[in-house]
């Protein structure tokens, strides 16, 4: 058992670091040149990264809507704030598939933006799932 403890106050705004650190993770891995990966022909191969793609907008919904429900000393959020971090991703992701069209090894790509959009709905259901409490209306 400690003899003391020692309790660090942090800034509020340094909570949102892990959603910052991840959109930009997001951003590297979205704009440096990949090697082909193509091991065989066919629409499962030519598409796996969807899933990696959805998996990261799902993680940088939590990420986001855990550090808004961090940054509120109520530990309460609205799902008008949830919305606007949604549109917030979503605005990200195609803003980075318009960079990905100007990059000569890079290419605008539709599904990319619907794996985006898919993800940031898994996102709201896992986050929903975790924290059916901090939601207000």
């Amino acid at each position: 058992m400690p003899m003391f403890t020692v309790q660090v106050s942090m800034p509020k705004w340094f909570r949102f670091w892990p959603f910052v650190i991840l959109a930009l993770a997001i951003f590297w891995l979205s704009v440096i040149k990949t090697p082909s990966l193509k091991l065989y022909e066919n629409w499962f191969w030519d598409n796996v990264d969807k899933f990696g793609h959805a998996l990261a907008y799902a993680a940088l919904f939590c990420s986001g809507a855990s550090s808004l429900r961090n940054f509120s000393d109520k530990k309460q959020l609205t799902i008008n704030l949830l919305r606007i971090l949604s549109v917030m991703c979503f605005l990200y992701g195609f803003s980075i598939e318009i960079l990905q069209h100007f990059l000569p090894y890079r290419s605008f790509d539709p599904f990319d933006m619907l794996a985006n959009t898919i993800g940031i709905i898994l996102g709201w259901l896992i986050f929903a799932r975790i924290y059916s409490k901090a939601f207000v209306s």
